[in-house]
């Protein structure tokens, strides 16, 4: 299994954060990498991410969640030949939202899968910068 993974103490509540993460319609807006997510972002919704470079299709992704405070997408194929993991998961610390972010790649079928929704360290760490500075500017709190 490969993973990649990038986190980010932010200054805004974890509630602001949440709401960024969840808020499909404005993904776009914010420099996050991904242009489109359709569906429905909740407790065992279905969604389509679709990134920069990947505007075709994009990847089908089902949702778990403990709303405002961990996030789970994993898409997979039959028989586990291929499954890939995005994990958020939110915490205060000293008055700071600590947004981490893993993402999981595995299976037989995984060394083909790299191109669907990129996800290297740097790609993991823009993005958790984009959420942290949209954050601060919605909701500084210190």
């Amino acid at each position: 299994m490969r993973s990649s993974e990038a986190e980010k103490l932010i200054n805004a509540r974890p509630s602001t954060v949440w709401d960024i993460l969840t808020d499909t319609s404005n993904v776009a807006v914010w420099e996050s990498g991904i242009t489109a997510i359709d569906g429905d972002m909740r407790n065992g919704g279905t969604i389509r991410v679709r990134t920069n470079g990947n505007e075709r299709g994009g990847l089908r992704m089902r949702v778990q969640q403990l709303p405002g405070e961990v996030m789970r997408w994993r898409a997979a194929l039959p028989l586990g030949l291929l499954h890939r993991t995005f994990i958020v998961i939110l915490s205060t610390e000293a008055r700071l939202t600590h947004l981490r972010i893993r993402h999981e790649l595995g299976g037989p079928l995984s060394p083909f899968a790299g191109k669907t929704l990129p996800a290297t360290p740097v790609v993991l760490q823009t993005f958790v910068e984009a959420v942290g500075k949209r954050a601060e500017l919605l909701d500084r709190h210190l």
